[in-house]
């Protein structure tokens, strides 16, 4: 008898051991990648073809309108970004798990962000902010500035005489922002590049990457409200400024950035 469950015991671990092997054999991650469309537009279509998994993670590079997700096979991703985009999949059973990435490439242009209804005030002690951060995405008052935060200051709005106006680098020495960036600004041209209404029709960054941009150390007035300014980030980033309106405490715009 007892070498009856001796046997059973040598069977069981056998089987189990077996299991084992095969649940780690037949775990797999794998998938396939069908890029439609072109950025800003495009669409990123998953087969997922992993096997043996219980769980799926996935991570999405930059550009996808989803960083990550634990969907056995994702829908819906979108791609605002143009070049090449990686795929990650990690996928779990019990204590096995496998890995796969992938790298796609997709064609096209990158999308722009939009800041809408942006407030600069004329005084560095008004109510209004007046140094911007892209990094952000919001305006600052001089009293929030700090060595922590001057690096991701950008852009800075002043006046001359509350009549003529421009946005200029947050520099140190004008506006008391440590480690700030340079900004090249074009406040003025004779001949516009840009119109307000190509401004709003601007929805991807194709007629901001060849625009060439150099610091004029320029001005404008009222009468060139509504108008377009244009500038350059030390990152490279191009955007366009549409001057909206101004009264005595505050100047009104929208900008439009490369998003990448």
């Amino acid at each position: 008898m007892k070498n009856f469950f001796y046997y059973l015991f040598f069977i069981s671990v056998v089987l189990y051991s077996c299991s084992d092997e095969d649940d780690d054999v037949n775990l797999l991650a794998d998938f396939s990648v069908e890029v439609k469309g072109e950025a800003p537009d495009a669409e990123i279509l998953i087969s997922n073809m992993s096997s043996g998994a219980a769980s799926y993670s996935w991570t999405f590079g930059e550009g996808a309108n989803i960083k990550e997700t634990t969907e056995q096979t994702p829908t819906a991703i979108k791609v605002d970004k143009a070049g090449e985009i990686t795929i990650k999949l990690t996928v779990q059973s019990g204590l096995d798990s496998k890995e796969i990435e992938k790298t796609v490439k997709v064609e096209g242009v990158s999308a722009i962000q939009t800041y809408k209804d942006v407030e600069f005030g004329l005084e560095a002690n008004s109510s209004y902010g007046r140094i911007f951060s892209f990094d952000d995405g919001i305006i600052y008052k001089d009293s929030e500035i700090s060595e922590d935060n001057g690096s991701k200051m950008h852009l800075a709005f002043g006046h001359m005489g509350g009549t003529m106006y421009f946005f200029e680098s947050a520099s140190a020495q004008d506006y008391n922002v440590p480690n700030a960036t340079v900004t090249k600004v074009i406040n003025y041209e004779d001949t516009p590049t840009f119109t307000v209404s190509a401004f709003e029709a601007l929805n991807n960054e194709s007629s901001l990457i060849d625009l060439k941009i150099e610091n004029a150390d320029d001005s404008f007035g009222n009468s060139n409200i509504p108008g377009i300014v244009l500038f350059e980030l030390a990152s490279g980033k191009k955007g366009l400024i549409h001057t909206k309106e101004v009264n005595s405490e505050r100047i009104l715009v929208d900008i439009k950035i490369q998003k990448y």
